[in-house]
C-alpha cells in the first residue's frame, strides 16, 4: 500500500487543536464556577451562623439592642451578598453550558472529519487490491497463455 496523505489533515489537525482548547475552556469554566459556588456556600454558612447569633441574643437575659442592630445589619449585607453571588453562579453555570456546548460541536465536527478520513482510507485500500488484484489476474492470464503456448 502506498502512503497517502490524507487531503483534509491540516483541517482535521486544527479540528484537534480547537477540541484541545475547548476542553480547557470548559475546565476553567467549571473551576470558576465551583469557586462561586464555595462562596455562595460559605456566605449561606454565615447567615446560618448570624441567625443562630441573633437568636442567642434574643434569648439572652439582658438583651443589647446594639449587638442585636448590629447582627441585623450584618444579616441584611449578607443576603444581599447571597442574591448578587447567586446571580453570579447563575450566570457561570449558563456560561459553563455553553462551554459545554461549543466542545460538543467541536468535537462532532472532529469526528465528522475522522470518519472522512477513514472511509478514504478504506477507498483506497479497496482500489489498491483491485489493482493488486487485477495484476495478479495478469500474471496469471500470462501463465496460462504461456503453458498453453500461445
Amino acid at each position: 500500500m502506498g502512503k497517502h496523505r490524507f487531503s483534509l489533515e491540516p483541517v482535521l489537525s486544527y479540528r484537534e487543536s480547537l477540541v484541545e482548547i475547548r476542553e480547557m475552556e470548559l475546565a476553567e469554566a467549571v473551576k470558576v464556577q465551583r469557586q462561586a459556588e464555595d462562596v455562595l456556600r460559605a456566605l449561606q454558612e454565615e447567615r446560618w451562623r448570624v441567625l443562630r447569633e441573633m437568636r442567642h441574643l434574643r434569648q439572652a437575659s439582658r438583651l443589647d439592642q446594639l449587638d442585636l442592630l448590629v447582627a441585623e445589619s450584618y444579616l441584611i449585607r449578607l443576603e444581599t451578598d447571597l442574591v448578587s453571588q447567586a446571580t453570579v453562579v447563575q450566570e457561570l453555570a449558563q456560561r459553563t453550558e455553553e462551554h459545554r456546548a461549543a466542545l460538543s460541536t467541536a468535537l462532532k465536527d472532529k469526528k465528522k472529519l475522522e470518519r472522512l478520513k477513514e472511509h478514504e482510507q478504506q477507498r483506497r485500500a479497496r482500489e489498491e487490491s483491485l489493482a493488486e488484484q487485477g495484476t495478479i489476474d495478469e500474471l496469471n492470464t500470462s501463465r496460462y497463455n504461456r503453458r498453453r503456448g500461445i
